[in-house]
Formats: structure tokens, C-alpha cells, sequence
């Protein structure tokens, strides 16, 4: 009768696994032989038995839902092993991972020493992102003899919060206290090294490990990329390309390795890279991006083409692909396939850009008054884009200098749009191009009541007041919460640094605006360089810097006013 099969459950720590109907029978070590298992004489509370008769003839029936609810009340009441691993099962095989946690949990409090209940619980564990409980089982899972997936913590270190980070980091290196060597554990703590910003350890660990297991993909890919975030993008493509003429069929190196020269504008190498990708993988959606980028950029149009119109066919990545398919047609100076390129983009954040590149072509090709009718459409047609129609709208005035008409239709899209933060900024930053410093100092302050943690807001208004004006401690105090803010920020950096200069604190002002240089090398900051290590009588070094600069930037206006001012040519 069904009893046996239940109570044999409740008194074995080894049940088999729960199936539809619920039979239960021990495995013989003769082959084809199965006997029912034994039942146990338990002593239950009372009525308990009863209720797991009810579940288990609601499980013979069909019933989970309701035998899954009856053993899971009697596992609470009970705390028996075995009642527990029963209701553990059935929530896995109903995939009910509410009461699957709950069930688990409960298992593991009625036989601390079950590895399958550890095992259950740590999966619940990770899937609520309860990461520091999930690691403990998991220590409890390795003491067991079972197998702990302790890498499983480096592929999830950015859902993690700090806290959780260096209290997993932590119990780590406990266990490499032990075991200094244990791949995993290693690994987890590299990327939570990486995590928490101490790169220069996190490439230690990954040197270990690379120790342990050179061909090691994963441990390849951590260390390239620690020595890329570290600011080593060389050593990073020659550890890459190394380990490719090892294992030349391994694409995510490669891929790795085609994103590194990338971003280092190595193009030709890159595009070496990516079409050795793209024969292996010819419709990758993200290959195929690359090489139209690679293609735009070495002016190879109808490559780009042909790259842009196969993500088009296959469906992917289509509003980027048309909006590029729009620029392509542009610079070849096809003004009407642009024009039809670009308002197939329909959706997407390429939605807005293409609709800026449709109002200059228009404005170009035809006629201002044409470019701001079709805006005026555009925002009848998609009142939830209004400020943003607007936005474009003023930044075409700009752009053609139409100053008076600029104010006029920034005036009135923010008296419709009250407290719309990018409109306000950008007749702020409209006020600083037309020397209306009432203007843009109003507005910023405005931004700022309204969004009193704007680091921009506060960094542009400090600077002008530093440049513009004799409001120096003003101008130091905003440009010092706004750093504050955004520490690495190479902009505030360059502001800090103007500001010090203005003061008199030229020192200083040289320390943070060569901190700003080495992060953003472009003609302001350089001419800024320069002319604080001029009036610092460091001459031979500001000469250095401006020629450098020049060689650069030739047309610069910020580069050749201040060399006039002091060289005199």
C-alpha cells in the first residue's frame, strides 16, 4: 500500500528521487532486482501521518500543488530528514523555487551532514543573490566532499554589493590560508580584487594562476584584461597574440584581442582580427558591426555596406545598422539615400541622432525654415519627444549662428517644459557661446535647485566663474564639490587646476592640470598647461607643451590665442 513507500521516505536520509506518483523502491546491488524499501516505525506527532498519507495519495492523483503544501507544513512541524528531502524534491521537480528554498533550508537544519540538501540550498542561495549564504553551503558542500563551484563567484562579482565583495573576499582568503593553491578560490578572488579597484593584486592572483594553469583560458582572459584596466593595452595585445599563436582556434581570445587594437585605433590590425572572426562566424551580429565600423573608418564605404545591409537581412542590430547606412550615404554625398536611410530608424537611442542628421541634411540641402517645419511634425507626432525635437531644434539655431531665434525658441520650449534639466543646460551652455553670462549662470543655478547633485552643472558654472570673472572662492568651492563628485573626471580636474592658477596657487594648479593632461590630452588643457607654466617661469616647458599641442591640433582657436598672447605669433 502507498504508506510503505511514504514512511520508508521519512525514516531513509537516502530517498531516491521524487517522480509523478510517488513510488519509491531501493536499489538492489543485484541487477534488475528492486525491493521496496523497508518501512520505519517513526514517531510522529500527532496527526502528521495522516496529513503525509493525504500527500501522498494527492501525488498519486496528480495533486502536487496540494501534496507539495501538506509534506511542506509537516517538514516545518516535524524537522524530519527525511519528510524534508521528500518535499525538497517535488519542489524541483515542480520547479517551485519559493518553496524549493524554504524546503531546502529545512533539510539542511533536519541532516546537516546531507550533501544533496546543501546542494539544493546553495542553488536557491545564488538565485536570490544571497551571495555570503551561498558561500557559506558551499564551504559545507567542499567539507562533504562534494563538488563547490567556488568560480562561480568571479562570473557574478558586479551583482554584487561592496559589502558582499569583502565579505566574500575574506572568507576566500581564509580557505587559501589552507589551500594556496586551489584554482577556483583563486580566481573568485581576482575578480573580486578587480571588483573592489585593487587591480594591481587582482593581477597578482591572476599570475598565480596562470602559474598553476597556463592554457587556462578564462585566467588568460582575466589577466589581459587587468593589464588593458591598468592601463598595460600593450602587454595586454601581446599576451593575447602569444597565446593566439598557441591556440589560434580559440575566438574569444581573438575577440578580445580585435577589441584592444580597436580601442587602441590600431584599425588595419583590428580589422585583421575581426575578419578572421567574421569567417568563422559570418553572421555574428557583433563582428559584423565591427568590421562596418573598421570599414567607415578607413573610408572603405562599400565594404561598410555590404557589412550594414547582411545585419539588416539578419535581422539584427537594425536601427544602428540603418542609422550608419544613412551616414555611409551621407558621406558619399547621396543626400536623398541618406534621407531615406536615416527614417527608417525607428527606434533605439540611434532613434534622436538620425532625426538630427534628417534636420541638417534638410537644413543644408533645402532650406532652415524646411528643417524646422519637419521638427515642428515631429513633435505633433511624438508629444512624449518634445523636449528632446527641441533640443535638436536649438542645437540647428547654434549651429547656424541664429542667435536671436535660438533664445526665442529656447524661451519658449522651457516655459512649456518647466524644469526640463537638458533644456536649461543648453541655453546655459547657449549663454556661454554668446558671452551671456547672466544667462547661463541663472540657468546653471536653476539645474541646480533642481538636481542639487549635478557635478556638471556645478563643474561649468565654477569654471566660467574662474575664467570669467574675479569670483575666485566662488568659483573654488563649486568646482570642489563637483570633483568631489567625480574624482577621475579628467574636465573637473582641468577646472580645479584653472581655478588654483587664478587664485595664485600655481604649484598646485601645474599638479592638477598635468593630472588632467595625462587624461585627456586635447588643445584646452593644453593651453591651459602651458600658460600656468609660463606664468610659473617654467617658459621652455609651456613652449614644449603648446608646439606638442599644435602639432596636433593646428586650428585650435584655445592653442593660438594663448601662444599670441605670449610669444606674440
Amino acid at each position: 500500500m502507498a504508506c510503505c513507500g511514504l514512511l520508508a521516505g521519512c525514516a531513509s536520509q537516502t530517498v531516491d528521487p521524487v517522480a509523478p506518483g510517488f513510488s519509491q523502491v531501493k536499489k538492489s546491488t543485484d541487477a534488475g532486482v528492486s525491493t521496496p524499501l523497508e518501512p520505519a516505525v517513526l514517531a510522529f506527532p500527532e496527526g502528521t501521518l495522516l496529513a503525509l498519507l493525504t500527500a501522498e495519495v494527492a501525488g498519486y492523483r496528480g495533486d502536487y500543488q496540494y501534496a507539495l503544501d501538506q509534506y511542506l507544513i509537516e517538514a516545518e512541524k516535524t524537522l524530519d530528514p527525511g519528510v524534508a528531502a521528500r518535499v525538497t524534491r517535488l519542489a524541483a521537480y515542480m520547479k517551485a523555487d519559493d518553496k524549493l528554498y524554504q524546503a531546502a533550508s529545512l533539510w539542511v537544519q533536519a541532516d546537516p551532514e546531507s550533501l544533496e540538501a546543501h546542494q539544493f540550498l546553495a542553488d536557491q542561495l545564488v538565485k536570490r543573490a544571497l551571495y555570503v549564504d551561498a558561500f557559506e553551503t558551499m564551504q559545507a558542500i567542499d567539507r562533504l566532499g562534494g563538488e563547490a563551484q567556488f568560480d562561480y563567484f568571479a562570473y557574478r562579482v558586479g551583482r554584487m554589493t561592496t559589502e558582499d565583495q569583502q565579505d566574500l573576499l575574506l572568507g576566500l582568503n581564509d580557505m587559501l590560508a589552507v589551500n594556496p593553491s586551489e584554482p577556483q578560490i583563486l580566481f573568485s578572488k581576482a575578480a573580486l580584487l578587480e571588483a573592489l579597484g585593487d587591480r594591481p593584486a587582482a593581477l597578482e592572483t591572476a599570475d598565480i594562476l596562470l602559474g598553476l594553469k597556463p592554457d587556462e583560458l578564462n585566467f588568460i582572459i582575466l589577466k589581459a584584461n587587468l593589464l588593458s584596466d591598468l592601463n598595460q593595452k600593450q602587454a595586454a595585445q601581446e599576451l593575447l597574440s602569444e597565446q593566439l599563436v598557441i591556440n589560434p582556434d580559440q575566438p574569444r581570445l581573438r575577440l578580445l584581442l580585435a577589441r584592444l587594437l580597436f580601442e587602441a585605433q590600431a584599425f588595419s590590425d583590428a580589422r585583421v582580427q575581426y575578419q578572421i572572426l567574421h569567417e568563422i562566424r559570418p553572421e555574428d551580429g557583433e563582428i559584423l558591426f565591427a568590421l562596418a565600423m573598421l570599414s567607415i573608418e578607413q573610408a572603405d564605404f562599400a565594404q561598410a555596406r555590404l557589412h550594414l545591409g547582411r545585419l539588416v537581412r539578419t535581422d539584427q542590430r537594425v536601427n544602428q545598422a540603418q542609422y550608419y547606412l544613412g551616414l555611409v550615404a551621407e558621406k558619399t554625398g547621396d543626400v536623398a539615400l541618406a534621407l531615406r536611410e536615416f527614417a527608417k530608424v525607428d527606434a533605439g537611442y540611434e532613434y534622436l541622432s538620425a532625426q538630427g542628421r534628417i534636420v541638417e541634411l534638410i537644413s543644408v540641402n533645402r532650406s532652415l525654415e524646411d528643417a524646422r517645419s519637419y521638427l515642428a511634425k515631429k513633435k505633433l507626432a511624438h508629444n512624449g519627444l518634445r523636449s528632446q525635437f527641441d533640443l535638436i531644434e536649438g542645437q540647428l539655431l547654434s549651429r547656424v549662428e541664429a542667435e536671436e531665434a535660438l533664445f526665442e525658441h529656447l524661451d519658449e520650449a522651457i516655459e512649456a517644459q518647466a524644469g526640463d534639466i537638458p533644456l536649461l543646460y543648453f541655453r546655459a551652455m547657449s549663454g556661454q557661446k554668446y558671452d551671456r553670462l547672466d544667462i547661463l549662470e541663472r540657468d546653471l543655478k536653476q539645474v541646480l535647485t533642481l538636481d542639487p547633485g549635478n557635478a556638471d552643472a556645478m563643474n561649468a558654472l565654477g569654471y566660467t566663474l574662474a575664467d570669467q570673472t574675479d569670483r575666485y572662492d566662488e568659483a573654488y568651492a563649486l568646482i570642489e564639490k563637483a570633483l568631489r563628485l567625480k574624482p577621475e573626471e579628467p574636465a573637473f580636474i582641468d577646472s580645479m587646476g584653472w581655478v588654483l592658477y587664478r587664485l595664485n596657487r600655481y604649484e598646485e594648479a601645474i599638479d592638477y592640470l598635468e593630472q588632467a593632461f595625462e587624461r585627456f590630452p586635447n588643445d584646452e588643457v593644453a593651453a591651459h598647461l602651458g600658460e600656468v607654466l609660463w606664468q610659473s617661469g617654467k617658459t621652455r616647458r609651456a613652449k614644449r607643451v603648446w608646439k606638442e599641442a599644435l602639432s596636433e591640433t593646428p586650428d585650435s582657436t584655445f592653442l593660438q590665442s594663448v601662444v599670441k598672447r605670449f610669444l606674440g605669433s
